[in-house]
């Protein structure tokens, strides 16, 4: 903030955290991105992901937006999250899902497409058996 680089997003804050601010312009953003190594970033997005993540009571959040955002990072991240353990896996492949079918709903095909792919990525081995309902969606 100091340097001008991000701003409040609320201005009627008296305390300054980072989820308060944003960068002043996109090409702020585009360069400190640029700086962060490929390997860091599968991790930032990743972490970012998960703690969107758990603040999703149920999954069963209406909120399009925080779906799209949570699933979109947990999915630049899916490196990481292929060595979860089975119940998470098929956990963040029924968002995928939920995702996926939202976008169709909003005629967002190729949104659509991404979130259900990633989804089947995510469905370890023998989902059939034990997931058939989530297999067939």
């Amino acid at each position: 903030i100091q340097e001008g680089f991000l701003e409040r997003v609320r201005s009627s804050e008296q305390t300054f955290d980072m989820t308060s601010a944003k960068f002043r312009h996109d090409k702020i953003r585009e360069a400190a991105y640029g700086r962060i190594g490929a390997n860091e970033r599968v991790r930032y997005h990743h972490d970012i992901g998960m703690a969107l993540y758990s603040n999703i009571p149920g999954f069963d959040a209406d909120a399009n937006v925080m779906l799209f955002t949570t699933v979109g990072q947990l999915n630049r991240g899916i490196s990481l999250i292929l060595e979860y353990p089975s119940e998470m896996r098929i956990s963040i492949a029924e968002m995928n899902c939920k995702a996926g079918m939202k976008a169709i709903e909003c005629s967002n095909f190729e949104s659509a497409y991404k979130y259900l792919k990633a989804g089947i990525m995510l469905l370890p081995d023998g989902s059939w058996n034990y997931h058939q309902t989530l297999c067939v969606e």
